[in-house]
């Protein structure tokens, strides 16, 4: 080969290795700020569903101060109806504030739009966690068997609890009491007299067992909601 013709294939190897070297580093660069713009956006979804999951816990504790508060009153009502029944009565002189809350069966309905719209299009491939990924997935299977004695719970108040006291006596004073935030001292104070029946102890006894076993539900998925709170809080530092 001539001088010439090796000063030319120096040349144009050199060349190649440029525009090779110049296509790697476009790569390179793409890859990079691929990597950046995916890890600011899965810190983005990471923070989202840290409020949501915060607000959802709170929201968790308040419906089951509520379970455990309308808990207490049928207890009450379960063991004034068990005496009277004992000793022959028949009836009971009941609070109209506890028999109202014998109808109020509360429902937990979560808002989480940000795990809705990441499971819905299929992209929680955007956190990194694997477990973290995988217990979101699995999260409303957690929160079923929650919902699925609530309504359980719900379905008896609105069959059985309803048509047995309605059978027997007027529930209208009691009824929708406590879907009026305006009610006055008087109204809050009134009273009804119940009959003191084995069906009416029965089906408020099923209310009480009904109740008490959706309570028991509460505790597994507030563990878990914090287990995920804790895994979200390591994905962000990582």
């Amino acid at each position: 080969m001539t001088v010439v013709g090796r000063e030319r294939f120096t040349r144009l190897l050199v060349e190649g290795l440029v525009i090779v070297a110049s296509i790697l580093a476009a790569f390179a660069l793409d890859r990079w700020w691929e990597s950046v713009r995916a890890r600011a956006e899965e810190q983005q979804v990471l923070e989202a569903l840290d409020a949501e999951f915060r607000a959802a816990r709170a929201q968790l504790e308040s419906t089951l101060a509520l379970h455990q508060r309308i808990l207490r009153s049928v207890g009450l009502v379960r063991g004034e109806l068990a005496r009277a029944v004992t000793d022959g009565s028949p009836f009971v002189v009941l609070p109209d504030t506890a028999l109202a809350l014998l109808y109020i069966p509360p429902t937990t309905q979560l808002t989480l739009g940000t795990l809705d719209g990441l499971v819905g299009s299929a992209r929680l491939g955007v956190i990194r966690n694997r477990e973290l990924r995988s217990s979101l997935a699995s999260w409303g299977s957690t929160l079923d068997e929650l919902t699925e004695e609530e309504w359980a719970s719900r379905q008896y108040v609105y069959t059985e609890l309803d048509r047995a006291f309605r059978d027997r006596m007027n529930v209208n004073p009691f009824r929708w009491m406590f879907s009026d935030e305006t009610l006055d001292a008087g109204e809050m104070g009134s009273t009804s007299r119940v009959p003191a029946e084995e069906e009416i102890l029965g089906v408020v006894a099923t209310r009480y067992a009904l109740l008490d076993h959706g309570i028991d539900e509460f505790p597994p998925v507030l563990d878990e909601l914090d287990r995920l709170l804790e895994l979200i809080a390591r994905s962000r530092s990582e």
